[in-house]
């Protein structure tokens, strides 16, 4: 039978050092990826976590949009990303920073600062982005929504403590059903995601002698309109080279390309571009 946690553990020694040499690796790989992985794998892993940081794809494509005259642009790097991995297509369905307990205030702030502009980006389908934040043995989930056009308001779901001693083994179990309760909106993200792009392929593979009149009256997804790009910090670190809004002018044929449920809409190029944020794939987004 295995030792129980002994009453009174210090943090530092669950992770087995001392608190200066504890790193954020310790933190996921020894605390939160098992733990987060087991959660999700119970579930079936309809998503996954990406440890290790990381570049969400729409990020990057953004900030080189929104600065096209800089070279070595690179989007937030994050920790963790939680991942819907349809036919090896990676959708981003929450992000999640880790932080050491002695870090200063700053990180925090900048963690979090982080976070919510990345949960912006969880908005396919619906107004409601999920992100997690991590201090040592402690996490915040927090909800980014979409109120209104171009507002956005974090509320703070709930926290997670991992525990430290016997004594909190009863608050870990209220701590357990939350970590289930953050699995199952993740899961409710992408199943609304892969519903969209399976009836995206549909509709696609559909032949029929009215087909594009029916897709050109089929009105583009509601939340397009309310969207608004996300401002970046300039790659060279001087925020006096900050764009704050910014547009892109992007050739189209005539007539008008068709904007479909998603936002994406096929140029004569063959290139693929969102209708909101300007993002622009050689690909298509639905691609295999």
């Amino acid at each position: 039978m295995r030792n129980p946690i002994p009453h009174g553990l210090p943090a530092q020694d669950y992770l087995g050092q001392c608190t200066n040499l504890i790193t954020e690796g310790d933190i996921v790989g020894k605390v939160w990826a098992p733990l987060l992985k087991k959660v999700f794998s119970v579930r079936g892993d309809l998503v996954i976590p990406k440890l290790g940081e990381s570049i969400s794809r729409y990020s990057q494509a953004e900030k080189e949009l929104q600065y096209v005259n800089m070279k070595n642009i690179k989007a937030f790097e994050i920790d963790i990303r939680v991942l819907d991995d349809l036919n090896r297509n990676e959708y981003d369905v929450s992000a999640g920073e880790v932080a050491r307990e002695a870090i200063d205030e700053a990180k925090i702030l900048h963690d979090k600062s982080k976070l919510l502009r990345e949960g912006k980006k969880m908005f396919w389908t619906n107004a409601i982005g999920h992100v997690i934040q991590i201090k040592e043995l402690c996490a915040q989930v927090i909800s980014v929504y979409l109120v209104s056009t171009g507002l956005y308001v974090a509320k703070p779901l709930f926290k997670i403590y991992f525990p430290t001693s016997l004594l909190d083994l009863n608050d870990f179990r209220e701590g357990l059903k939350n970590i289930f309760h953050f699995a199952h909106l993740l899961e409710d993200n992408a199943k609304l995601y892969e519903s969209a792009i399976t009836s995206r392929k549909k509709r696609s593979c559909t032949i029929d002698s009215d087909y594009s009149t029916r897709e050109s009256k089929h009105s583009a997804h509601s939340l397009l309109t309310s969207i608004k790009p996300t401002y970046y910090t300039p790659s060279n670190g001087n925020r006096t080279y900050s764009v704050f809004n910014f547009t892109r002018m992007v050739n189209t044929p005539s007539p008008k390309p068709t904007v479909e449920e998603n936002g994406w809409a096929l140029m004569q190029d063959g290139k693929w571009v969102h209708h909101q944020t300007m993002v622009t794939l050689d690909t298509s987004p639905y691609d295999e």
